[in-house]
């Protein structure tokens, strides 16, 4: 807002333009005070009344990109006014709804700053309210997601179902816990969308037993004890069986690890023993190296007809996850 000018005001026409302006901010008339205080800004004057007056005026009008940029300059120059500042910028972070933006600025502040009491009593208040606030929008957010997802149920659209799910992730799960258990023992679910839900109940560190059927299986898993599908022990056991190829055939490996992974997204919680880990590496690799017309060393017979088998049921399984859950 500085000019680049020698011209100063009369101080008597200064305090006139101050006086005016704080006049209008005081009876809402933001329009005619913000021009009082540009005006006092472009000559150069910049106390902390003018500087946030013309601040309060922007945030009233609505231009929040504007304020926000100006709020962010006077909190980086860390002058005496500095708690003043951020007084007004979390207060607009708060208009904005940006609830956890206020909580996390505040938990910063309390690790660098000394606040004095009246202050740090209207900021504890300020981040309790927030933390609440930031609570609810994103309870509000799963409950929307949910009730979207019953619809993508009723409707049989298993790829909205996915997506839904896969948005909850970081929201709260215990309101639904019992709808989601449910889910998970239905025999018409759909599987790959049963471990996008069996992940929300991993990532929410879920600590109660909970029962899944799938693949004409049930069940029962404790959560919490769990890893992630690309984590999960089925995956680790049979990329041991393939760590050689990782380091002579690094193309190869990375088409042999997608079609891992989607197998085991299908099938997940349930893993192969130690047998069906072989199979299922040499299978791996024989689709993927068929991909990409590579030789694969020949195997007896009996091993070819399970490899076969093994191979059928992967690319069955790469399809279904497609199909739902398409990349």
């Amino acid at each position: 807002m500085d000019k680049e000018n020698n011209v100063v005001l009369f101080p008597g026409l200064k305090t006139r333009l101050e006086q005016e302006g704080m006049k209008e901010l005081q009876e809402k008339n933001y329009a005619e005070a913000i021009q009082k205080f540009e005006q006092l800004l472009d000559y150069g004057y910049r106390q902390p009344e003018i500087l946030t007056g013309r601040l309060i005026c922007l945030m009233e009008l609505g231009k929040h990109e504007e304020a926000e940029e100006m709020s962010l300059q006077l909190l980086e120059a860390k002058d005496k006014d500095y708690l003043q500042y951020l007084h007004i910028h979390l207060t607009l972070l708060f208009q904005l709804g940006r609830y956890e933006e206020v909580v996390e600025m505040l938990d910063e502040v309390y690790e660098l700053e000394t606040i004095p009491v009246p202050l740090r009593t209207s900021f504890d208040q300020l981040q309790k309210v927030s933390r609440k606030m930031a609570e609810d929008k994103y309870q509000t957010a799963a409950d929307q997601l949910i009730h979207n997802f019953e619809k993508a149920r009723t409707n049989q659209d298993v790829s909205a179902q996915w997506q839904l799910i896969q948005k909850c992730h970081l929201l709260d799960l215990s309101p639904h816990v019992q709808k989601m258990e449910a889910y998970l023992l239905d025999e018409e679910s759909d599987p790959v969308v049963q471990t996008a839900v069996l992940e929300w109940f991993i990532k929410q560190e879920i600590e109660f037993p909970v029962s899944i059927h799938k693949m004409k299986e049930t069940i029962t898993v404790i959560p919490e004890n769990l890893q992630l599908v690309d984590k999960s022990e089925g995956m680790e056991r049979v990329l041991q069986h393939l760590h050689l190829l990782e380091q002579q055939n690094p193309s190869l490996f990375d088409l042999v690890y997608k079609l891992l992974y989607r197998y085991t997204y299908v099938k997940y919680p349930i893993i192969p023993d130690e047998n069906e880990s072989l199979t299922l590496a040499a299978a791996l690799q024989k689709l993927a190296g068929s991909y990409l017309q590579i030789e694969q060393p020949p195997v007896s017979d009996e091993e070819a007809q399970q490899i076969a088998s093994m191979m059928e049921e992967i690319i069955t399984f790469e399809a279904k996850y497609l199909t739902v859950a398409e990349e």
